[in-house]
């Protein structure tokens, strides 16, 4: 459907949303932004300078067809949601941005996020089944009222670096490599100053998470009211970790000091767990680098990888509006471009990051077949393997806390058991606070 179309529509729906569009403006204006007279400018705000260009260029195809200027800007991750909460209380937020399932509960509950449930029904170009359903279901209210559109979906995959493998004369990674294979290989890697691989302690989305699930372990239940530290298969899946972090990784303070992509890019690590969403910023480096399939856990030691046993934590972004913007239709109008397929498949092509439409994420592969294999992004979404939404619940404080609390266990693995324990009672007092 053609942008003006979209507009159109949008400007249509958007009389079903008078108090949102009448926070900072009346509807006059939401009309002449809607036409392209008098529009004005959309700030957009995102966190990743890697994804500027790619978002820009789109951004700027829209402005074309619509009349409306768009200026993207980019805020580091802490500052970002500090610049949101004091947009919130002064009412400043930007037009448009980026959420994440970390911050999308509080300002859903907040209601300020552009509701666009009208926006949605009466547009063509977006239907909500055609995007992953955990991302969908991160940025919608209990009571189905949509306040984001995915943006894309990332998970997880192994580089190692061929050149250091080659001078340890250990063979490369493969797709069918299990936890027991990762821990024997960066524990032969380490020495002479060098190490398997490294992960800061923060990571748990590119580290624990991951081999929790594939160990058949959980972090937190589906009704959000309960903890899964202490479950027996958790424990057996961070006792594994704690080998890792302890015999293939750099101490825990220089991981802290240097940064565990620095080690990598530097070839002072063999090995790293990340994520699709690094990939833009690794092209400007000339390493010899390979990229495999995430681990897997071989419960029933078959040596082969059945079904479940390889799990890659994902999560996703999404698009979404203020509810106080002077531009509600035009906010929404370039929400839908950037979430259409058209967009989604342009944001792939761009090697901007991988696209949350479903199909799409193919033409991300080949925007980098010339440097790297990315495919093992791609195969956990695949077959047996198994994705898992990145755990969460209202406030998720538990989470920041547990990056924290595994350190000692960390420096020590024997107490791993007793940390996951006591870190299970701390984590269920807070997710009952998050009720009250």
């Amino acid at each position: 459907m053609k942008l003006k179309r979209i507009l159109a529509a949008a400007m249509a729906a958007a009389m079903g949303l008078s108090m949102l569009t009448a926070c900072g403006n009346d509807s006059s204006d939401s009309s002449n932004a809607s036409s392209g007279e008098d529009a004005g400018t959309l700030n957009v705000k995102i966190w990743d300078s890697t994804q500027l260009e790619g978002i820009r260029q789109i951004c700027e195809e829209w402005s074309a067809e619509s009349g409306v200027d768009v200026q993207v800007e980019v805020v580091n991750w802490d500052n970002y949601w500090t610049l949101l909460e004091a947009g919130a209380s002064g009412g400043q937020m930007p037009d448009v941005f980026w959420m994440h399932s970390n911050n999308a509960q509080r300002y859903m509950d907040a209601e300020l996020l552009l509701n666009l449930n009208d926006y949605i029904a009466a547009d063509e170009s977006i239907d909500m089944d055609n995007y992953y359903q955990d991302i969908v279901e991160l940025y919608t209210q209990d009571d189905g009222t949509y306040y984001a559109i995915p943006k894309d979906y990332d998970t997880i995959a192994l580089w190692y670096n061929k050149d250091m493998f080659d001078a340890a004369g250990i063979e490369y990674p493969t797709n069918d490599w299990t936890w027991d294979d990762l821990y024997e290989a960066g524990k032969a890697l380490t020495k002479d100053g060098k190490y398997g691989m490294a992960m800061d302690t923060d990571l748990n989305q590119e580290g624990y998470y991951n081999i929790i699930y594939s160990y058949g372990g959980y972090v937190i239940n589906d009704a959000k009211d309960e903890s899964g530290w202490d479950d027996p298969k958790t424990v057996e899946a961070m006792e594994m970790w704690g080998k890792i972090v302890k015999d293939c990784m750099p101490a825990q303070s220089m991981m802290s000091e240097s940064g565990e992509i620095d080690m990598f890019t530097s070839q002072v690590t063999a090995m790293q767990l990340m994520g699709s969403w690094r990939v833009a910023a690794l092209q400007e480096y000339d390493c010899n680098w390979g990229v495999v399939n995430i681990p897997y856990y071989d419960a029933n030691s078959n040596g082969q990888c059945d079904a479940g046993e390889r799990v890659s934590i994902y999560n996703g972004l999404g698009w979404a509006a203020s509810a106080a913007t002077k531009n509600p239709d035009a906010a929404y109008s370039l929400i839908s471009y950037l979430c259409s397929e058209k967009g989604q498949t342009e944001q792939a092509e761009l090697g901007v990051t991988m696209s949350a439409y479903m199909g799409t994420s193919d033409a991300w592969v080949d925007a980098r077949a010339d440097l790297w294999d990315l495919s093992p992004y791609l195969n956990v979404t695949e077959g047996s393997d198994r994705l898992v939404i990145y755990p969460y619940s209202r406030a998720t404080i538990w989470a920041e806390n547990a990056k924290q609390e595994l350190v000692p266990a960390y420096n020590d693995p024997s107490t791993m058991a007793d940390t996951l324990k006591t870190m299970a009672a701390s984590m269920e007092a807070e997710l009952e606070a998050e009720k009250k």
